[in-house]
Protein backbone atom coordinates (compact mmCIF):
# COMPACT_ATOMS: atom_id res chain seq x y z
CA UNK A 1 0.00 0.00 0.00
CA UNK A 2 1.56 3.68 -0.86
CA UNK A 3 2.30 6.16 1.76
CA UNK A 4 3.07 9.11 0.35
CA UNK A 5 4.81 11.79 2.01
CA UNK A 6 4.07 15.59 0.10
CA UNK A 7 7.06 17.36 1.06
CA UNK A 8 9.09 20.62 0.13
CA UNK A 9 10.69 22.61 2.69
CA UNK A 10 10.14 25.79 1.00
CA UNK A 11 6.72 26.88 2.03
CA UNK A 12 3.65 28.39 -0.41
CA UNK A 13 4.16 25.60 -3.16
CA UNK A 14 1.10 23.87 -2.43
CA UNK A 15 1.78 20.89 -0.73
CA UNK A 16 -1.44 21.36 1.80
CA UNK A 17 -3.58 22.14 -1.47
CA UNK A 18 -1.95 19.24 -3.47
CA UNK A 19 -2.51 16.60 -0.30
CA UNK A 20 -6.37 17.72 0.21
CA UNK A 21 -7.34 17.27 -3.61
CA UNK A 22 -5.16 14.71 -4.21
CA UNK A 23 -6.58 12.39 -1.83
CA UNK A 24 -9.81 13.48 -2.14
CA UNK A 25 -9.80 12.51 -6.50
CA UNK A 26 -8.16 8.99 -5.37
CA UNK A 27 -11.60 8.88 -2.86
CA UNK A 28 -13.56 9.75 -5.84
CA UNK A 29 -11.93 7.03 -7.96
CA UNK A 30 -13.55 4.74 -5.26
CA UNK A 31 -10.21 4.33 -2.97
CA UNK A 32 -10.13 4.57 0.47
CA UNK A 33 -7.55 7.10 1.39
CA UNK A 34 -6.25 8.66 4.55
CA UNK A 35 -4.84 11.87 4.82
CA UNK A 36 -2.22 12.50 7.65
CA UNK A 37 -1.76 16.32 8.90
CA UNK A 38 1.98 16.50 10.40
CA UNK A 39 2.16 20.03 10.23
CA UNK A 40 1.70 22.35 13.38
CA UNK A 41 -0.36 24.90 11.43
CA UNK A 42 -3.19 22.06 11.05
CA UNK A 43 -4.04 23.93 7.04
CA UNK A 44 -4.95 20.43 5.25
CA UNK A 45 -7.16 20.13 8.87
CA UNK A 46 -9.04 23.54 8.03
CA UNK A 47 -9.01 23.64 4.96
CA UNK A 48 -11.20 20.14 5.24
CA UNK A 49 -13.46 22.09 7.33
CA UNK A 50 -12.16 19.82 10.67
CA UNK A 51 -11.99 23.06 12.52
CA UNK A 52 -12.87 21.14 16.24
CA UNK A 53 -12.77 17.59 15.45
CA UNK A 54 -14.43 16.03 18.33
CA UNK A 55 -11.51 13.23 18.94
CA UNK A 56 -10.54 11.87 22.38
CA UNK A 57 -6.73 13.38 21.78
CA UNK A 58 -4.78 13.84 18.70
CA UNK A 59 -1.66 13.43 16.45
CA UNK A 60 0.64 14.47 19.35
CA UNK A 61 -0.57 12.84 21.72
CA UNK A 62 -0.60 9.25 19.45
CA UNK A 63 3.24 9.95 18.94
CA UNK A 64 4.27 11.16 22.43
CA UNK A 65 2.23 7.83 24.21
CA UNK A 66 1.85 5.43 21.66
CA UNK A 67 1.33 2.49 23.72
CA UNK A 68 -1.80 4.48 25.29
CA UNK A 69 -2.74 6.59 22.73
CA UNK A 70 -3.68 4.45 19.16
CA UNK A 71 -3.60 6.04 15.87
CA UNK A 72 -6.93 4.51 15.49
CA UNK A 73 -9.12 7.04 17.65
CA UNK A 74 -7.44 10.40 15.87
CA UNK A 75 -9.69 9.40 12.54
CA UNK A 76 -12.33 11.51 11.14
CA UNK A 77 -14.30 10.61 8.23
CA UNK A 78 -14.70 13.72 5.97
CA UNK A 79 -17.77 14.35 3.58
CA UNK A 80 -19.25 11.36 1.44
CA UNK A 81 -16.00 10.10 -0.04
CA UNK A 82 -14.08 7.44 1.28
CA UNK A 83 -11.93 9.96 2.37
CA UNK A 84 -10.42 10.14 6.10
CA UNK A 85 -8.20 12.57 7.69
CA UNK A 86 -6.19 12.30 10.90
CA UNK A 87 -6.03 16.05 12.13
CA UNK A 88 -3.47 18.29 13.16
CA UNK A 89 -2.62 21.33 15.70
CA UNK A 90 -0.52 23.31 17.57
CA UNK A 91 0.41 21.18 19.82
CA UNK A 92 2.86 18.91 17.03
CA UNK A 93 5.02 21.78 17.69
CA UNK A 94 5.41 20.88 21.22
CA UNK A 95 5.78 17.40 20.32
CA UNK A 96 8.28 18.11 17.85
CA UNK A 97 10.55 19.88 20.43
CA UNK A 98 9.40 16.87 22.97
CA UNK A 99 10.45 13.80 20.83
CA UNK A 100 13.75 15.56 19.15
CA UNK A 101 15.95 14.34 21.69
CA UNK A 102 14.44 10.69 21.75
CA UNK A 103 16.07 8.24 20.29
CA UNK A 104 14.27 6.11 18.14
CA UNK A 105 11.24 8.35 18.11
CA UNK A 106 11.85 9.08 14.27
CA UNK A 107 9.79 5.79 13.34
CA UNK A 108 7.00 6.54 15.83
CA UNK A 109 4.61 7.45 12.91
CA UNK A 110 5.93 4.05 10.82
CA UNK A 111 4.84 2.03 14.07
CA UNK A 112 1.78 3.85 14.74
CA UNK A 113 0.74 3.42 10.82
CA UNK A 114 1.71 -0.35 11.01
CA UNK A 115 -0.44 -1.04 14.02
CA UNK A 116 -3.50 0.63 12.54
CA UNK A 117 -3.32 -0.79 9.22
CA UNK A 118 -3.71 -4.28 10.77
CA UNK A 119 -7.04 -2.85 11.78
CA UNK A 120 -8.28 -0.80 9.50
CA UNK A 121 -7.52 -1.26 5.83
CA UNK A 122 -6.71 1.82 3.27
CA UNK A 123 -5.73 2.24 -0.20
CA UNK A 124 -3.68 5.11 -0.23
CA UNK A 125 -2.01 7.04 3.14
CA UNK A 126 -0.61 10.87 1.58
CA UNK A 127 1.07 12.26 4.16
CA UNK A 128 1.43 16.77 4.49
CA UNK A 129 4.22 17.47 5.99
CA UNK A 130 5.76 20.60 7.63
CA UNK A 131 7.74 23.43 5.43
CA UNK A 132 10.81 22.23 6.63
CA UNK A 133 13.17 19.47 7.44
CA UNK A 134 12.82 19.31 11.13
CA UNK A 135 11.87 16.28 13.33
CA UNK A 136 8.28 16.08 11.61
CA UNK A 137 8.91 16.07 8.46
CA UNK A 138 11.99 13.21 9.60
CA UNK A 139 9.27 11.15 11.30
CA UNK A 140 6.93 11.38 8.45
CA UNK A 141 9.63 10.54 5.69
CA UNK A 142 10.80 7.79 7.50
CA UNK A 143 6.85 6.21 7.44
CA UNK A 144 6.59 6.59 3.66
CA UNK A 145 7.61 4.63 0.78
CA UNK A 146 7.01 7.24 -1.82
CA UNK A 147 7.85 10.97 -1.94
CA UNK A 148 5.95 13.47 -3.58
CA UNK A 149 7.73 16.81 -4.06
CA UNK A 150 5.23 20.32 -5.17
CA UNK A 151 7.64 23.12 -6.66
CA UNK A 152 6.66 26.43 -7.59
CA UNK A 153 8.45 27.34 -10.82
CA UNK A 154 10.57 30.13 -9.14
CA UNK A 155 14.67 30.07 -9.00
CA UNK A 156 14.07 29.38 -4.74
CA UNK A 157 11.66 26.37 -4.74
CA UNK A 158 13.70 24.83 -7.45
CA UNK A 159 17.28 25.24 -5.68
CA UNK A 160 15.99 24.02 -2.57
CA UNK A 161 14.92 20.69 -4.27
CA UNK A 162 18.69 19.82 -4.27
CA UNK A 163 18.61 20.13 -0.52
CA UNK A 164 15.95 17.79 -0.21
CA UNK A 165 17.31 15.13 -2.43
CA UNK A 166 20.31 15.14 -0.57
CA UNK A 167 18.92 14.88 2.51
CA UNK A 168 16.40 11.56 1.18
CA UNK A 169 20.06 9.48 -0.23
CA UNK A 170 21.46 10.26 3.54
CA UNK A 171 18.10 8.85 4.70
CA UNK A 172 17.92 5.84 2.65
CA UNK A 173 21.79 5.04 2.99
CA UNK A 174 21.78 5.77 7.18
CA UNK A 175 18.76 4.03 7.96
CA UNK A 176 18.42 1.17 5.24
CA UNK A 177 15.22 2.70 4.02
CA UNK A 178 13.94 2.40 0.31
CA UNK A 179 12.40 5.62 -0.09
CA UNK A 180 11.26 6.62 -3.54
CA UNK A 181 10.70 9.91 -5.68
CA UNK A 182 7.44 9.20 -6.85
CA UNK A 183 7.63 12.65 -9.07
CA UNK A 184 8.18 16.26 -8.89
CA UNK A 185 4.49 18.43 -9.35
CA UNK A 186 4.74 21.66 -10.54
CA UNK A 187 2.21 23.58 -9.14
CA UNK A 188 1.18 27.59 -8.91
CA UNK A 189 1.64 27.93 -12.69
CA UNK A 190 1.09 30.81 -14.44
CA UNK A 191 0.13 30.00 -17.77
CA UNK A 192 1.79 32.95 -19.75
CA UNK A 193 4.36 34.23 -17.46
CA UNK A 194 7.71 33.62 -19.31
CA UNK A 195 9.66 32.98 -16.22
CA UNK A 196 7.78 30.26 -14.58
CA UNK A 197 7.43 28.85 -18.60
CA UNK A 198 11.72 28.63 -18.23
CA UNK A 199 12.18 26.89 -14.80
CA UNK A 200 9.44 24.65 -15.54
CA UNK A 201 11.25 23.91 -18.99
CA UNK A 202 14.66 23.35 -16.50
CA UNK A 203 13.10 21.52 -14.06
CA UNK A 204 11.82 18.87 -16.69
CA UNK A 205 15.37 18.93 -18.20
CA UNK A 206 17.19 18.32 -14.61
CA UNK A 207 14.51 15.42 -13.13
CA UNK A 208 13.42 14.32 -16.60
CA UNK A 209 10.46 11.83 -16.42
CA UNK A 210 10.16 12.21 -12.95
CA UNK A 211 8.40 15.61 -13.43
CA UNK A 212 4.69 14.85 -13.64
CA UNK A 213 3.07 15.31 -17.10
CA UNK A 214 -0.02 17.10 -15.48
CA UNK A 215 0.61 20.97 -14.22
CA UNK A 216 -1.44 22.26 -11.05
CA UNK A 217 -2.15 26.26 -12.58
CA UNK A 218 -3.03 28.82 -10.90
CA UNK A 219 -6.97 28.56 -10.29
CA UNK A 220 -9.34 30.67 -8.11
CA UNK A 221 -11.69 27.42 -7.69
CA UNK A 222 -8.89 25.90 -5.94
CA UNK A 223 -8.97 28.75 -3.30
CA UNK A 224 -12.39 29.10 -3.15
CA UNK A 225 -13.06 25.43 -2.03
CA UNK A 226 -10.41 25.82 1.02
CA UNK A 227 -12.54 28.56 2.63
CA UNK A 228 -15.57 26.22 2.00
CA UNK A 229 -13.80 23.35 3.93
CA UNK A 230 -13.56 21.07 0.77
CA UNK A 231 -11.65 19.48 -2.02
CA UNK A 232 -12.14 20.75 -5.01
CA UNK A 233 -13.59 18.26 -6.78
CA UNK A 234 -16.78 18.18 -3.96
CA UNK A 235 -17.03 22.06 -4.00
CA UNK A 236 -16.96 22.29 -8.25
CA UNK A 237 -16.16 19.34 -9.92
CA UNK A 238 -16.14 21.15 -13.56
CA UNK A 239 -13.25 23.24 -12.49
CA UNK A 240 -9.88 23.03 -13.74
CA UNK A 241 -8.12 22.46 -10.41
CA UNK A 242 -10.51 19.17 -10.16
CA UNK A 243 -9.89 18.20 -13.68
CA UNK A 244 -5.56 18.76 -12.96
CA UNK A 245 -6.10 17.03 -9.86
CA UNK A 246 -8.46 14.12 -11.42
CA UNK A 247 -5.60 13.35 -13.92
CA UNK A 248 -2.22 13.53 -11.54
CA UNK A 249 -4.41 11.16 -9.47
CA UNK A 250 -4.85 8.85 -12.80
CA UNK A 251 -1.09 9.73 -13.18
CA UNK A 252 -0.12 8.47 -9.24
CA UNK A 253 -1.83 5.22 -9.83
CA UNK A 254 -0.15 4.57 -12.75
CA UNK A 255 3.16 5.30 -11.54
CA UNK A 256 2.82 3.16 -8.67
CA UNK A 257 1.74 0.65 -10.58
Amino acid sequence: MPIVSVVNQKGGVAKTTTTANLGACLAAQGKKTLLIDMDPQANLTMGLGCVEPKLPYGLDEALMNPDTAPLRRTLQHIGDLPLYLIPGSIAMAHAEKMLTPIVGSAYRLRRALDALLKEIEFDWVLIDCPPSLGRLTEIAVIASNYLLIPTEPKFYSFAGMDTLNRMIVQMNQDLDLNIQLLGVLLTLCERNTKLHRYISAEIRERFGALVFDTVIHKNLRLSEAEVEGKPVIVYDPHASGSLAYTALAEEVVRRVK
